[in-house]
């Protein structure tokens, strides 16, 4: 996995969860068509193992994500209700929400909504995070601004996308031509 942003491994960062805005989430998952929540279930996993010290893989943790999420989102809601963070969200609920997300990816949906798809059952655990970064660690970064690395992922995944679009709109046409 590459680095993180500059502006989220700043020295004397404490925030426990991977620091980075909900609106910048949402988009970059979103234009990614997904890929970017995964570097964030990376990031995550990474602080988890770092403030815990415990022997568990970032790497396979991220591979496995559909399996393995529901420790991340537990571990989450724990440290919302230590910092005093209120939830409206249980950590199975989100578990049980993103294993089915992951299986729609391959059932066919369309690619424009398989960001979409991931995004919803992990916002409310990223919306809860960055609440906690902010109340445990207000002087950490944020990593809201989009950086040119963001930028060029964001014109790739459109870019897929439309290349994606345009093959199944010309199969769709071939097997309407087509008469067995």
């Amino acid at each position: 996995m590459p680095a993180p942003p500059a502006d989220a491994r700043v020295e004397g960062d404490d925030a426990p969860w991977w620091p980075v805005s909900t609106v910048k989430f949402a988009i970059m998952t979103i234009g990614t068509l997904g890929i970017y929540h995964y570097y964030w279930i990376y990031g995550n996993w990474q602080r988890l193992q770092r403030r815990e010290g415990a022997p568990l893989s970032p790497v396979w943790r991220t591979l496995f994500a559909p399996f393995t999420v529901y420790r991340m989102f537990a571990r989450a809601h724990e440290s919302a209700a230590d910092a005093q963070v209120r939830t409206s969200w249980s950590a199975i609920g989100l578990a049980v929400a993103y294993f089915i997300a992951n299986i729609a990816l391959f059932v066919g949906i369309p690619t424009w909504l398989m960001g979409p798809v991931l995004l919803l059952p992990v916002l409310p655990a990223q919306m809860t995070m960055a609440a906690i970064n902010a109340k445990v660690a207000p002087e950490a970064p944020r990593n809201a601004r989009l950086t040119a690395t963001n930028w060029v992922f964001l014109v790739l995944g459109a870019a897929t996308t439309a290349m994606l679009y345009a093959m199944s709109s010309m199969v769709d046409q071939l097997l309407k031509e087509w008469t067995p």
